[in-house]
């Protein structure tokens, strides 16, 4: 796991979530019910770096912005080192006690190999669980150095599990299981990997982890995260169908630039609508109160003038471009072609930032190094709140801190 250097200053960002102190990483179970969004998070109170003994922060919002911090919802217990990412799927609307939790529960001596554990809600307000047994371990017969990060869907008239894995030959994989109920799993097979691939190479990874897959329009995207070497690398999204437990990826795409944006996750807003968020690696309070932001969300579209492209959009609840930064904290510009932006950070030990967009391609330079992303279609979006900065390039996110 990556751990951030400390970017930026010691002040929170406005609309970008932090935990209430130590470590974040992956959001999870994002989860739009009774008026509010449920959020829980993998963290580490009191930590300033990533160690195995993560736990499942837990926060509420009306808007996706403003947060109410939670107790953790779970924690490791003697039987297990770490309660690592998975997801929340909620069966009956009507009943949150009906949701089930699925996460990866891992142990020494080999805890890239993890096994799935359910857990149930002990109240309504999702503050307790309950812990299950082990639902799902390794199959048999697959060579994996890598097994973790199930999430849970609806599919047809049963459930079914994916999970993030990869191959002790280097393949990356997403592997499947089938449910009728939710508690017996079967092995489905691989739903995904670059075997399966028809579009060409792809971005070097030994494992995919944190899969989603949503359905936008009548098409399906596969999303996972690139790990390889024991290091978090970029997002891509794959557009295709997805037919009898297999996806059929017709097109890849790269959805995050440079050292921020991981782990996306999948939701549906309260108007229904596909959205994605994902962890910022690089961004720390440089006094060690916290480390690590959640994005903010992300409505997906697919432009179907270009072969469907995943079209990314800073959601409706961010504050709007020319918005009074004043009151809300946020400066949100809009580029066009052939414009560029200086950032000059509030924090005099911070280094200035440029983001420039010509002929379609965007440069960010920070430091002296630059991230650059071709065929960008824009409107470029440049959101810059505290020592967070996000730029989004029409396609593509770069996310980034401010730091000495």
């Amino acid at each position: 796991m990556n751990t951030p250097k400390p970017l930026g200053s010691s002040a929170r960002p406005a609309v970008h979530f932090t935990a209430p102190d130590g470590w974040l990483n992956d959001p999870l179970g994002v989860t739009w019910r009774d008026g509010r969004y449920e959020l829980f998070y993998q963290a580490l109170p009191g930590a300033n770096a990533w160690n195995p003994r993560c736990r499942w922060g837990h926060a509420t919002s009306p808007d996706l912005l403003t947060w109410t911090h939670h107790p953790i919802a779970l924690e490791p217990g003697d039987d297990e080192l770490g309660c690592w990412s998975g997801g929340l799927v909620l069966p009956d609307l009507a009943s949150a006690l009906s949701a089930r939790v699925y996460y990866t529960s891992v142990d020494e001596p080999d805890m890239d190999l993890g096994t799935v554990r359910l857990a149930r809600p002990a109240d309504d307000g999702w503050q307790r669980w309950d812990k299950g047994p082990i639902v799902v371990t390794p199959p048999p017969g697959e060579d994996l150095r890598v097994f973790r990060d199930p999430v849970v869907l609806r599919d047809g008239d049963r459930w079914r599990m994916l999970v993030g894995a990869g191959y002790r030959d280097g393949t990356p994989a997403v592997l499947t299981f089938v449910s009728t109920d939710l508690e017996d799993w079967t092995y489905d097979g691989v739903l995904a990997s670059t075997r399966t691939s028809p579009t060409g190479p792809l971005p070097s990874a030994q494992a995919w982890e944190c899969p989603q897959l949503l359905q936008i329009g009548g098409r399906h995207v596969l999303v996972v995260s690139t790990w390889r070497d024991g290091t978090t690398h970029d997002v891509l999204a794959g557009v295709g169908s997805f037919e009898d437990g297999r996806m059929r990826v017709e097109r890849w795409q790269r959805l995050t630039h440079g050292a921020g944006h991981y782990a996306a996750t999948e939701f549906v807003d309260a108007e229904g609508e596909p959205c994605l968020l994902f962890w910022i690696r690089e961004v720390a309070d440089l006094n060690g109160a916290w480390t690590g932001v959640l994005s903010v969300p992300y409505r997906l579209s697919l432009d179907n003038a270009i072969t469907d492209q995943v079209r990314l959009t800073p959601h409706p609840a961010v504050p709007a471009p020319g918005a009074d930064s004043r009151r809300s904290g946020v400066r949100h510009l809009v580029l066009a072609d052939g414009s560029a932006v200086g950032l000059t950070p509030t924090d005099h030990n911070s280094s200035p930032v440029e983001v420039r967009y010509e002929r379609g391609t965007v440069t960010v330079t920070s430091h002296g190094a630059q991230t650059v992303v071709h065929d960008a279609p824009g409107p470029v979006h440049v959101l810059v709140d505290g020592p967070v900065i996000e730029v989004c390039t029409g396609t593509a996110l770069v996310g980034l801190g401010t730091r000495p």
